[in-house]
């Protein structure tokens, strides 16, 4: 694959596809409230026949493991964990998978790092927004505060491993989770490891505006990632005529994309994006359209891509400049393309 466009879709498919292709393999699915695909172009046959059977099967299988993790931490599940954590009362000590534990405890380390604007107690808001519905509206000014109220506690929520089972116990009632801003980066990370420990050389796996990589191009190149020009990149724009402002070139690793243009909607001539502060309950105030991070680990482009959207450009840079091994591009609100020294990118003429 030449290149891949980076894009975050909010119309997708009704059920899995997968097709078989002689040498590589592709399949599509709709799940994390996005489109999604997964391209395996080289993989070790004898591997993949002993563990799936066939390249359709293994990607069927992968699809099936991003489906199971989505099933464990999605907010809008309610037998999921954090569906469980959310519907139990303050100081009831809720038994959650390692990897939801695992993401409660890395979100508390980054409310820290960003000064709270990384927060995954936002649940009361973001159910309130609801900005999956077919018509989504301005909540009042009572219902906002009125989830205010229960916000801002991510970090007042205890950790607690007995034996083999790990257990979240809130502090606060009305305490709501909402892991989306780093579950699918971490789900990405498992389709990767599930995908090369089956014997996948190289491929692409796309969870809506998160793309994970194995290896690299068939010549050894780096990949080539668009992204999408924000002017594009609302729901209504279809894909076939969404413009790149430019591509970056990574060797393997992840390229995540977080921005206020896709999951948004006008209201009296007002335009709200789904990026919540959860100090005003409103979408954020940002300078920035969109931010785009490239790195190894999935999860932590997911959690920085946010994070730089919340903190605005200036301490948006500032923040992933002390990240070792991670690059940002900024799209600043005027449409300015900014970047960061080890960044690798080449705007479109």
């Amino acid at each position: 694959m030449a290149a891949v466009l980076l894009i975050i879709t909010q119309c997708g498919c009704s059920r899995q596809r997968v097709y078989p292709y002689e040498g590589y393999g592709f399949g599509e699915d709709w799940l994390l409230n996005s489109y999604c695909y997964i391209k395996v172009s080289a993989y070790d046959k004898a591997e993949v026949e002993a563990s799936a059977g066939d390249i359709d099967k293994l990607i069927s299988a992968a699809f099936a493991e991003a489906r199971t993790m989505e099933k464990t931490l999605s907010r809008t599940i309610e037998s999921s964990d954090v569906g469980r954590f959310n519907a139990a009362a303050a100081g009831e000590k809720v038994e959650v998978s390692d990897a939801a534990a695992a993401l409660v405890f890395t979100a508390q380390q980054f409310n820290v790092l960003t000064d709270g604007k990384f927060d995954i107690s936002v649940g009361p808001l973001t159910s309130l927004w609801n900005f999956s519905s077919d018509e989504p509206k301005v909540p009042s000014a009572e219902e906002i505060e009125a989830a205010l109220a229960s916000t801002g506690y991510g970090n007042d929520i205890e950790i607690v491993a007995e034996g083999e089972k790990s257990y979240l116990i809130k502090g606060r009632e009305g305490t709501m989770l909402d892991l989306g801003a780093l579950a699918k980066g971490f789900i990405g990370d498992c389709v990767k490891e599930y995908l090369e420990s089956c014997g996948v050389e190289r491929g692409v796996v796309s969870l809506g505006g998160n793309i994970v990589l194995i290896g690299s191009k068939e010549d050894g190149s780096p990949w080539t990632v668009g992204v999408e020009n924000p002017a594009d990149g609302r729901a209504g724009v279809v894909l076939e005529e969404r413009q790149i402002i430019g591509e970056v070139y990574v060797m393997g690793g992840s390229v995540v994309t977080s921005g206020v243009y896709e999951r948004c909607f006008e209201e009296d001539g007002v335009v709200y994006h789904h990026v919540l502060d959860p100090a005003t309950g409103y979408p954020a105030e940002t300078d920035l359209l969109g931010v785009t991070i490239t790195g190894e680990i999935s999860e932590m482009c997911d959690i920085l891509s946010t994070s730089c959207l919340l903190l605005g450009y200036e301490k948006g840079r500032e923040f992933i400049e002390t990240m070792d091994g991670y690059e940002a591009l900024f799209i600043l609100a005027d449409g300015t393309v900014e970047t960061t020294e080890g960044l690798v990118f080449v705007p479109v003429k």
